[in-house]
């Protein structure tokens, strides 16, 4: 805790090397960003998804924004944000109540149970639907297309909950079962090599589709996106079948932890807290987590897939040589 403690004390450090380390900081923006397309595909599609909120933009900065950093707006920053007031501790192990207060009590902190009211993501507010489409052309680049979608729920619905049902809807779309994409993409018709889907909650309100696919021998991309559009259409139309939901939602063990084994739910519980508190949200308390897998729902894994596969705000990006594009 006297560690710990010492990330509130006021920055005291030479101005040489905070500079010094503001140009560590562009050198890793450069080496994540330059000449790598993909990322600045994913900073694009960030803008145009979630514009207008604090999530569109790059947790690193511009260059701009890092080069310009003054060493004197950098310790107002951390004078104004690193306060014990401001942070949240999280325990685990074999660790009593009591050995928590007396070492908080040692260090000078405020009351270990004092709860921070305040304690909330930031608001996510979508913006109109719309569709933008990107393209990096490169010769030497293997063809790809991502493509990425937000969509509004009609009611909002508990984080954990969402993130189970987006979990076991990911799990289905990749299947070749019915209901499946692999089986009008890649084996029913060679239109993917390989394709990734994704899908997963903003906050209790908004999830997100992402497909990432590279296309087979002469299917260019904007045609891999038109078959991929038209496939999760038809998917959504007809609904997932009960037989391919069962069979997945019973493959959907390993999203928990074995409960009968202790150590292994303890460590997932710290994980699963830690993330929680991480993303400003409280965690459930483990019985609650395991009751989360009886409130799934076939009605609602079908409802989640009509609504992205609907109407949203979608950016596509296209990479590769330019020949490839249409």
């Amino acid at each position: 805790m006297q560690t710990l403690s010492g990330l509130f004390h006021p920055l005291d450090i030479p101005s040489e090397f905070a500079e010094e380390e503001r140009d560590i900081i562009l050198r890793e923006f450069e080496s994540q960003t330059v000449n790598k397309l993909d990322a600045q595909a994913a900073e694009a599609m960030n803008a145009f998804l979630y514009a207008d909120n604090s999530i569109a933009s790059l947790v690193i900065g511009t260059p701009d924004d890092i080069s310009t950093l003054g060493y004197d707006e950098a310790r107002a920053l951390h004078e104004a944000t690193h306060q014990p007031d401001n942070a949240i501790l999280v325990v685990t192990g074999d660790v009593s109540e009591r050995q928590v207060s007396r070492a908080l009590q040692g260090v000078g902190w405020p009351e270990w149970e004092k709860e921070n009211a305040d304690i909330a993501p930031p608001i996510f507010e979508l913006a109109s639907p719309a569709k933008t489409m990107l393209r990096y052309p490169q010769a030497s680049a293997s063809p790809r297309l991502t493509l990425r979608r937000v969509v509004a729920l009609p009611e909002p619905v508990q984080f954990d909950l969402l993130e189970a049902h987006t979990t076991l809807l990911r799990d289905i779309l990749d299947t070749n079962l019915p209901g499946g994409l692999a089986g009008p993409l890649r084996f029913d018709a060679a239109i993917a090599r390989r394709f990734d889907v994704q899908v997963w909650p903003i906050d209790e309100r908004h999830i997100e589709l992402s497909f990432t696919a590279a296309p087979d021998r002469e299917v260019s991309l904007i045609d891999m996106g038109t078959e991929f559009e038209e496939a999760l259409a038809e998917i959504a139309a007809i609904g997932i079948p009960e037989e391919t939901y069962n069979r997945v939602f019973s493959r959907l063990e390993h999203f928990w932890p074995d409960w009968d084994d202790s150590d292994e739910s303890a460590r997932w519980m710290a994980d699963y807290v830690l993330d929680r508190v991480s993303a400003l949200r409280e965690p459930l308390q483990s019985s609650d987590v395991k009751r989360l897998k009886h409130n799934l729902s076939h009605q609602t894994i079908n409802a989640l897939l009509n609504e992205i596969a609907g109407e949203g705000r979608t950016a596509v990006a296209f990479i590769g040589p330019e020949e490839r594009f249409e």
